[in-house]
């Protein structure tokens, strides 16, 4: 492969969980006339299929998290980390393997790795893969992975509505006033319910952004600590140690020894085969008439 391959990044929970919850306001989950729910699978398809025609990508890969929460490196570090996430609806579980036979339909390579999240699969991937002269686009719905940006990897971040936010070192700055590097110091200060992430407490987004973007770092952040006002350099002291331990938690892990090749990741599928899977999951005349 050229250096003017390019490959699309998927992370396959924020895809599958958007089209399991995007389906399901109503509380009718597609199903086929056997009874299996397949609503997340086919939300999930149509999404991958609308990012692959969007973005033309010469490769194409699918990163799983694939350990439960107790598993987790990062809950090693740290006894609370996600420790608020809920069991996944009784609908939902059963299409977790199911969306990987469709995927493998497509011969799209799943990747994952134990004690792992999806994050940092995507994160060693997009790494190898710019690092070898590729260009890279990851679909996600986690801010995190803004940290990833470089001149050759853009993230696309998911929306309501079928949209998008498209973010590359440019559109970062624009936007959110940071670079990629001060993504995680950001998150350190600020922290992240979503994820229990204590971060500082009493220091929101905007504070945390002013601090870092007028530090730089956060380590140069906390070398200058007599320049804040007494209470912020008060906070801060008090809650080093927790804000450190927030950062590691936020810094997505980009060496994980996850084994890929990239030919096997090819964007080529063989249509018979997706549609025989289609047809099995009772996908409709619209999905078939994408994959011709």
């Amino acid at each position: 492969m050229s250096d003017s391959g390019k490959v699309l990044l998927i992370d396959g929970m924020s895809f599958l969980f958007r089209a399991f919850y995007g389906s399901a306001w109503g509380g009718a989950y597609r199903q086929t006339s056997t009874g299996v729910y397949t609503n997340a699978v086919y939300g999930f398809t149509k999404m991958m299929l609308d990012y692959a025609e969007l973005t033309r990508p010469s490769h194409l890969v699918v990163g799983w998290d694939v350990a439960s929460r107790e598993s987790l490196v990062r809950s090693q570090w740290y006894d609370g980390y996600k420790s608020n996430r809920q069991a996944a609806p009784d609908e939902l579980i059963p299409q977790f393997d199911l969306v990987k036979e469709v995927t493998d339909a497509f011969s799209v390579p799943n990747l994952g790795c134990p004690g792992f999240e999806g994050d940092d699969v995507l994160g060693t991937l997009s790494t190898r893969l710019s690092e070898e002269g590729h260009e890279v686009i990851i679909a996600t719905g986690d801010y995190d992975s803004l940290q990833l940006i470089s001149e050759r990897v853009s993230v696309k971040i998911l929306k309501n509505g079928g949209k998008h936010e498209h973010y590359n070192p440019a559109s970062l700055l624009a936007l959110r006033g940071i670079t990629p590097e001060q993504v995680v110091d950001v998150k350190a200060l600020m922290g992240d319910a979503s994820d229990c992430i204590p971060g500082c407490p009493g220091i929101g987004e905007k504070t945390a952004t002013k601090l870092i973007t007028e530090h730089g770092d956060l380590d140069n952040l906390y070398v200058n600590l007599a320049n804040c006002t007494p209470k912020m350099r008060s906070k801060l002291e008090e809650n080093r140690d927790q804000v450190y331990l927030s950062r590691k938690l936020a810094t997505i892990i980009r060496d994980v020894p996850v084994e890929y090749a990239l030919e096997d990741a090819l964007w080529e599928y063989d249509r018979q085969v997706v549609q025989n899977k289609f047809d099995e999951l009772e996908f409709g005349r619209t999905m078939a008439a994408r994959v011709g």
